[in-house]
């Protein structure tokens, strides 16, 4: 077996163990009985509501470029959020940026530079709900620590990718090492030469998906449909919770909503089995719930959501007609000159 999957392997392990160490299993299964299934239509209509807000959003992303429509871009994030689940490594923002470069001949690598921003501007948006949650319900330190780790990771990165574009400096790096390449062998530096000019070009792909920062007011419509669209994430965790009649309020839901997206960062195995349901732990035990019972509850959040996602994204990728062969043979540089 090989080594990328052996740790998500050995960490979804270990997490299961701790997760299902003296597990309470009668008070489990009471807690699955007593799910109220009378949210669940509003839970299904919200959710699916924040994919198409996520079509904006993307939209703004790629400066409302008119070859591109908010409906559709949130119909290849469907596909993309179905096959994050059940394939390895992100494969579903892969696919996104393959997929997008190919029915819009677009250069694979600015996709995929405008879904590392999405992706960015999730991090940074749940972190500020997390960062208010803690400091309006809870200053645990331990959770205090973290929420500040975690803001400096995505708004370092952030920062980090506004400085690179803003001084761009790839030209110039490029042009130093196609120079260094000359001291190699003649057939050495030949290989060396291509390699340059193929990396150059990938980096200069990749950085024109930041374009958008640039531009202050779709920096800002991003901006804030990524607060909409945490916002309504959070109030279907408050549903979900309120299923369950435990008396939660809307706090609950803050904290759940944060650490269960932060937790598909970890490396696990297909549908972040593991990272998932122990977010889920360390987030209601802040008020108080018992292990088992939250067990129950997570399943079934993570259940529901896999569900539409399944649904929907399978539907889509049949209707975009995109076999499984077509997207494991993708490479994503392909077209990075196109």
């Amino acid at each position: 077996m090989k080594k990328r999957k052996i740790i998500p392997l050995v960490i979804t392990l270990l997490l299961l163990v701790l997760i299902f160490y003296k597990i309470n299993w009668h008070e489990l299964f009471y807690t699955f009985k007593s799910f109220n299934f009378k949210n669940l239509w509003a839970i299904v209509i919200f959710y699916i509501l924040t994919m198409y807000l996520r079509g904006i959003r993307w939209k703004a992303l790629l400066m409302y470029n008119p070859k591109y429509s908010a409906i559709h871009l949130g119909e290849v994030f469907i596909v993309g959020s179905m096959l994050n689940i059940f394939l390895p490594a992100r494969a579903g923002d892969m696919y996104r940026a393959y997929y997008l470069g190919q029915v819009k001949q677009e250069k694979k690598m600015k996709v995929f530079g405008s879904i590392i921003l999405e992706r960015t501007l999730d991090g940074i948006t749940v972190f500020l709900i997390l960062l208010a949650a803690v400091l309006l319900y809870c200053r645990q330190e331990w959770i205090l620590n973290l929420s500040y780790g975690i803001g400096a990771l995505f708004i370092g990165s952030l920062l980090v990718f506004y400085l690179i574009f803003k001084f761009n400096k790839i030209d110039l790096i490029c042009e130093k090492l196609k120079l260094l390449c000359r001291y190699f062998p003649q057939k050495a530096g030949e290989i060396a030469l291509n390699i340059v000019d193929k990396l150059c070009g990938y980096a200069n792909s990749f950085m024109e998906g930041f374009e958008v920062l640039n531009s202050f007011k779709y920096s800002m419509i991003a901006l804030i449909s990524s607060l909409v669209i945490w916002g309504i994430e959070a109030y279907v965790a408050y549903l979900i919770l309120c299923s369950f009649n435990l008396g939660l309020g809307f706090a609950a839901s803050l904290f759940v909503i944060s650490l269960i997206s932060f937790s598909t960062m970890i490396p696990s195995t297909s549908v972040f089995l593991g990272p998932y349901q122990y977010a889920y732990i360390l987030a209601l035990g802040i008020f108080g719930v018992q292990k088992s019972t939250t067990l129950a509850i997570s399943t079934v959040h993570q259940g529901i959501l896999i569900i539409i996602l399944t649904i929907l994204g399978g539907f889509y990728l049949l209707k975009f007609n995109i076999s499984m062969k077509d997207l494991s043979s993708a490479k994503i540089s392909e077209n990075t000159n196109s």
